[in-house]
């Protein structure tokens, strides 16, 4: 590959992240210049692209492009990863020290299902820096990963037991007749083409996966409202929006709603700035204006905020935010 080819990508907090595909390296350029991330090594501003591998058939990392460069968020300088386990709807998250200021950096994933595959791609030159592990693998298979590769940082993840509310309640006959689900035996998707959905309503991120799959969209948008959602859930939800946006494998129907899916991705972009109050960033947004699909969608989701601040300051900003949506809708 030539070396002179780059991904770039503007974060929403106004860095600029240029990878060079060939070395898989980055450098992220501030306002004020190139940026020496905090413990550099000879203050470099060149830092090598995590590499990060998943190692058993328990993880489900399929919301990331598998070897390929992605882009996920970074919080207090670490990089934010999620992931699933165990068959469970749980949202599970790795963080990674970066020692950087931007919101936004690169890694890539892989997903080893077991020691073969692992072997193969290490000796073809897929060399993973972290590798996470199961904590059932045996340690003798931990000993053997690090002592052929010294270089791999190995994370031990540990699995939740019982992690439905059905699980950690005492089983009775008549709930063995409604057919209680254990999520660490049963993927989502089983879930939802058995069971009644609203029962396991409890986990937003999980239910939005459902309705993308299912392309029910408008219930995706309805999560914004029904949930007290986190910012680092709706991060995670974009994770999905991502995907069938870039439609890897040109799937007809993804292509036909793909200007919904951009619209409601940069809705839930804009509901993470409203989400962690980032007020600069998002009256510069309000300033730029937003479409009509998606002022509604922001100027319900302050309104909702706006019922809920626990103090005044945060209700004025959020009511004087509301007002500046709904005078643009008009002004449409």
């Amino acid at each position: 590959m030539d070396d002179t080819v780059y991904e770039e990508r503007k974060t929403p907090a106004g860095f600029l992240v240029k990878v060079r595909l060939s070395k898989l390296t980055y450098v992220v350029f501030t306002e004020s210049g190139p940026e020496v991330p905090k413990g550099a090594k000879n203050n470099s501003i060149v830092v090598n692209v995590p590499r990060v591998g998943f190692f058993g058939d328990d993880f489900d990392v399929s919301h990331f492009h598998l070897g390929e460069l992605s882009f996920v968020n970074v919080k207090a300088g670490k990089m934010v990863i999620p992931y699933q386990h165990g068959f469970s709807n749980e949202i599970k998250t790795i963080y990674l020290g970066t020692g950087s200021q931007s919101d936004v950096l690169p890694v890539v994933i892989y997903h080893y299902k077991n020691k073969e595959e692992l072997m193969a791609a290490w000796e073809k030159g897929e060399q993973a820096q972290f590798l996470v592990v199961d904590e059932e693998i045996p340690r003798s298979d931990m000993v053997s990963f690090k002592i052929r590769y010294p270089s791999m940082n190995i994370l031990v993840i540990k699995k939740r037991i019982n992690t439905s509310a059905e699980s950690q309640s005492p089983k009775t006959e008549e709930s063995k007749d409604k057919g209680v689900v254990d999520y660490d035996k049963v993927r989502a998707t089983d879930v939802a083409k058995n069971q009644n959905l609203n029962t396991y309503s409890e986990n937003p991120v999980f239910l939005a996966r459902i309705h993308l799959r299912a392309m029910e969209l408008d219930k995706v948008k309805q999560l914004l409202l029904d949930f007290h959602l986190s910012s680092d859930d709706v991060m995670f939800i974009r994770t999905f929006l991502d995907v069938m946006i870039k439609n890897e494998y040109k799937k007809p129907e993804l292509d036909s709603v793909k200007p919904q899916l951009i619209a409601m991705n940069e809705a839930f972009r804009l509901a993470v700035l409203i989400l962690e109050f980032q007020v600069e960033v998002f009256e510069k947004e309000l300033d730029v204006g937003f479409s009509k699909d998606i002022s509604h969608m922001i100027y319900a989701l302050l309104a909702k905020e706006q019922d809920l601040a626990k103090d005044l300051e945060h209700e004025i900003v959020l009511w004087e935010w509301k007002l500046r949506v709904r005078a643009s809708l008009y002004k449409k």
